[in-house]
């Protein structure tokens, strides 16, 4: 192997890495099919309009790994800052699929410490900084979310260390990624730049029973900015502070667990008089039926309501029209605005 032709290749493996952290053109990108990648466009898209753009990065609901969803994640892009909210499994891959990278991503906001709202935020914080071109990155959340950034760093310990000896690196991750914990009483902003104002409460998603316990929250969120605002419920059941926080909002991005059925209720009573914990109990009591979500969109008199967080739908065509088209007719016996059933890589 001749010399030249080993400084040719080394150049472009070099150049190869260098893309990595960008628009990730250098990922294949496997596909679940175009009916579950089916993306809507709207006016926030169309050339010309410098306005917000929300993405969907991830909207399957519970910590549950398939290949027609990712785990919860949306990214709110307002003009040349991007806001990320929950980091589940998958949100890496996501951002580069959307053509967004990870590099200008300095802001995250978690609603809760559940794994499928945080799984990735390891691999993107890490990823970040082996780019080379990280930006400063703070992760906001209620109690615990300081110490999961943390915990994060001490992740990569290694890489970092191998990688400051073996390629001369300088930067320290500590000195680049931070998290914030919110203290909140009522409805509190969080946080404020040129571009948005950030509000919080906590939801209902964990019961008094456990509060008691434990001092873990679970929180939304309110965008306002220029053109709109945009509520992120975050994992919750019915939450009047919800509905104040949301009040005339453009776009409610709203949680359920799906259409009630007899047999849910049933085995939620039955577990409740056994005093018996689990999982399904679990989703039953601290998750949003489609008839709630319609509940609190008409009562905050929203415009738009876009679901989130699902259980099922499957990926074929005429499964997932039947899946989107039963939990619309379940949220508008409530709520008579638009309803939007979100999907992977969606825009709005």
């Amino acid at each position: 192997m001749s010399k030249n032709w080993s400084r040719r290749a080394l150049l472009k493996d070099a150049v190869v890495l260098a893309g990595l952290g960008s628009t990730g053109r250098f990922f294949p990108i496997v596909s679940a099919g175009p009916e579950a990648l089916a993306q809507t466009k709207t006016e926030s898209e169309q050339p010309g309009n410098k306005g917000s753009a929300l993405i969907l990065l991830g909207t399957q609901g519970g910590p549950g790994v398939n290949l027609s969803r990712s785990e919860t994640a949306s990214i709110l892009v307002v003009g040349d800052q991007q806001y990320l909210v929950d980091c589940g499994y998958g949100t890496l891959r996501a951002l580069i699929q959307a053509d967004l990278g990870f590099n200008n991503l300095s802001n995250i906001f978690l609603t809760h410490l559940h794994n499928d709202h945080t799984s990735d935020v390891a691999a993107l914080l890490s990823h970040k900084w082996t780019s080379g071109r990280a930006r400063a990155t703070t992760v906001y959340g209620s109690f615990g979310t300081a110490a999961l950034v943390e915990g994060a760093i001490a992740f990569f310990k290694a890489d970092t260390e191998i990688r400051i000896v073996n390629e001369g690196r300088t930067d320290r991750p500590e000195k680049l990624f931070h998290g914030h914990d919110f203290v909140m009483s009522g409805v509190t902003e969080v946080f404020r730049d040129e571009r948005v104002t950030v509000k919080a409460v906590e939801n209902t998603h964990f019961p008094e029973r456990a509060k008691k316990e434990m001092p873990y929250q679970s929180i939304a969120y309110r965008f306002d900015m220029a053109d709109r605002s945009i509520v992120f419920s975050g994992d919750t059941a019915y939450s009047n502070a919800l509905v104040g926080l949301a009040a005339n909002a453009d776009v409610f991005l709203c949680e359920t667990r799906g259409v009630p059925t007899r047999q849910q209720m049933e085995q939620a009573t039955k577990e409740a008089a056994d005093n018996k914990e689990s999982i399904s109990r679990h989703v039953i009591e601290t998750h949003s039926t489609t008839e709630d979500v319609g509940r609190m969109a008409a009562e905050a008199k929203v415009k738009t309501v876009v679901l989130n967080h699902l259980l099922g739908g499957g990926t074929s065509k005429s499964t997932l029209e039947s899946f989107e088209s039963e939990l619309t007719a379940s949220v508008r016996k409530f709520f008579s605005g638009q309803v939007i059933v979100g999907r992977d890589q969606m825009r709005i």
